[in-house]
C-alpha cells in the first residue's frame, strides 16, 4: 500500500510539473505573438516557444475566434503573418534546388485546356493569366515550382521534392492550415487575389511572391 501510495505521487507531481511546464510554454509563446505583433519583428529568445504555441494552439484559437463571431479570415491573415516573420533566412540558408515555390492551381485561367498541375511545361506561356510570369520567377532564381490543387497533392510534392523551405500561395485557409501540417518546415505564405471569388482564376501579387522567394535565397 505504501509503494502504491508513493507511485500515486510521483504519477501527480510528473503531471503536475508537465500542466506547468505546458502553461510556462503558452505563456511564454503568446508574449511572443504579442511582441511580434507590436514590433513587426521575432524576439529571438522567444521564438521557440511562439512557433509551438502557432503550430499547436493556435488552430484552436481560430477555432473559438469564429464562436465568438470573430472574422476567421482575419485571425488565419494574422496568424500567417506572425509566422512569416518567424522565418530567419539567416537559420535557414537554402539554396535554390532546396525550395519550393507551391502554387494553388485557381493562379490558371479555369478555361485553359493545357492544365499545369501534372507538368508545368504544359503551360504555352500565352500570357493570358500568371502561370507564365510565376514561371519566368522560377527560371529566374532556379527553384523547383509545382501547381496543386488541394492538401493531398500538395503534400505529395512536398514529400517527392524533400524542399528544406516553401513559399506558398493560397488563401486564408489553406496557408494557415499548410503551414501547421508542415511543421518544423520554413514556409513563407503570400495570401492570392481573389477578384472573382475563391478558387476560380486567382491572382497573386508578384511582387510580393518575389521577395519571399528573394528573403529565402538572401545569402546563397
Amino acid at each position: 500500500m505504501l509503494q502504491f501510495n508513493l507511485w500515486s505521487q510521483l504519477t501527480l507531481v510528473v503531471i503536475g510539473v508537465a500542466l506547468v511546464g505546458l502553461a510556462l510554454i503558452l505563456l511564454i509563446g503568446t508574449m511572443g505573438i504579442i511582441l511580434t505583433m507590436r514590433l513587426n519583428r521575432p524576439i529571438k529568445l522567444l521564438i521557440i516557444p511562439t512557433k509551438i504555441v502557432i503550430s499547436y494552439i493556435v488552430p484552436v484559437v481560430i477555432q473559438i475566434a469564429s464562436w465568438f463571431g470573430m472574422d476567421k479570415e482575419r485571425v488565419q491573415n494574422s496568424f500567417i503573418q506572425i509566422s512569416n516573420q518567424l522565418i530567419n533566412p539567416e537559420e535557414i540558408s537554402v539554396a535554390a534546388e532546396d525550395l519550393l515555390i507551391l502554387m494553388p492551381h485557381c493562379i490558371q485561367l479555369a478555361d485553359c485546356s493545357y492544365r499545369v498541375t501534372s507538368d508545368i511545361n504544359n503551360c504555352q506561356r500565352c500570357g493570358g493569366c500568371q502561370v507564365d510570369d510565376i514561371i519566368a520567377l522560377k527560371e529566374k532564381y532556379g527553384v523547383h515550382l509545382a501547381f496543386a490543387t488541394g492538401g493531398t497533392l500538395a503534400r505529395k510534392i512536398i514529400k517527392e521534392t524533400r524542399p528544406k523551405a516553401i513559399v506558398a500561395v493560397a488563401c486564408e485557409r489553406d496557408l494557415s492550415s499548410g503551414i501547421q501540417d508542415v511543421y518544423p518546415l520554413p514556409v513563407i505564405g503570400v495570401v492570392n487575389l481573389r477578384p472573382n471569388g475563391p478558387c476560380y482564376n486567382t491572382k497573386v501579387e508578384l511582387d510580393k511572391l518575389e521577395a519571399a522567394v528573394k528573403r529565402l535565397l538572401e545569402e546563397q
